[in-house]
């Protein structure tokens, strides 16, 4: 059986997100130089991958989207060529930084790594802001132990409520409020508070 040597090498341009997807054969890395590989983005044009023959190995450099540093990884050539796909990772991370195969494979594990960082993103935002929610409140009833939540009535009654926009702080003898926004800037300009009056 003869073996083509030929495969596809897919990266994600860390400058500005891109994908590329790039037909690669033996020749591309045979000489002295290193071969390199850029986003294909016009607007960007950064160079991504750095490949060099070194003996029986390839020696790859990849500038990883995921932490920001160069990786290094040094292949065996009889396995770049025979294996049909496989992945160098982020070593921080353990996300795939080049990926080697066809290019339909290629793009469809990049499509599903992609969806996999948005999901997390997601829940690292959620968990961001509940904890600085939680803050918040804590330092509410740290003021409202203190005596240092009154009312403009006088009163000192004050209950407090909490849902998706706003954590509202009323008095029970007079019914006035006050709405503190939940986004990041507000409540941490509230944590700054050592005093509230309704």
């Amino acid at each position: 059986m003869i073996k083509e040597f030929k495969k596809s090498i897919g990266y994600i341009c860390p400058c500005c997100s891109a994908i590329t997807v790039r037909d690669v054969n033996l020749f591309d890395f045979s000489g002295g130089a290193s071969a390199e590989f850029l986003c294909t983005n016009s607007m960007c044009s950064d160079t991504n991958v750095r490949v060099s023959s070194k003996k029986d190995k390839y020696a790859i450099s990849v500038n990883c989207p995921i932490c920001g540093e160069t990786h290094l990884y040094n292949i065996r050539k009889i396995a770049f060529w025979h294996n049909d796909f496989f992945v160098l990772r982020c070593s921080e991370s353990g996300f795939g930084v080049l990926f080697i195969g066809s290019e339909e494979k290629i793009r469809s594990e990049i499509a599903e790594q992609e969806k996999l960082i948005n999901e997390l993103e997601e829940d690292f935002t959620v968990s961001e802001e509940l904890s600085v929610i939680f803050e918040a409140v804590e330092h509410i009833n740290e003021l409202a132990k203190n005596n240092s939540i009154s009312c403009s009535c006088g009163g000192r009654n004050i209950a407090i409520e909490i849902d998706n926009d706003f954590i509202t702080l009323f008095c029970r003898d007079c019914g006035q409020k006050r709405k503190i926004k939940t986004d990041k800037a507000s409540l941490e300009e509230l944590l700054k508070i050592s005093t509230i009056v309704l």
